[in-house]
């Protein structure tokens, strides 16, 4: 009986390994690139809080953590003027904070 378990934990421990690997980096899980759509401003500092607003809202549908803005890795952000406005477009991966778990993860029974 004891066999089994330790056999069952072990391959448990293979798919953990090969599910994390995908979706973490160094210990943080991290989702697919999101991008703002382009927010416009008064002044670039209105149109990049904007467009850092959007990406958060983006991120966020993916669960609680992932919307900050800090944590995500590949971050960009974009801007242009036209005729005295604006445009800002952010974009980046959102990661979770370190050591912070998906809250989506789904069970495997022992």
């Amino acid at each position: 009986m004891r066999v089994g378990i330790a056999m069952k934990r072990a391959g448990l421990s293979a798919l953990l390994t090969i599910g994390m690997s995908a979706s973490s980096e160094a210990g943080r899980f991290c989702g697919d690139p999101i991008e703002s759509g382009t927010s416009s401003g008064t002044t670039q500092e209105e149109a990049l809080t904007a467009a850092q607003q959007w990406w958060s809202s983006r991120a966020g549908a993916l669960g609680r953590g992932y919307e900050n803005w800090d944590n995500a890795d590949q971050r960009a952000l974009e801007c242009s003027t036209d005729n005295g406005t604006f445009q800002c477009k952010a974009t980046g991966r959102p990661c979770l904070p370190n050591g912070m778990l998906p809250e989506n993860v789904p069970s495997i029974p022992m």
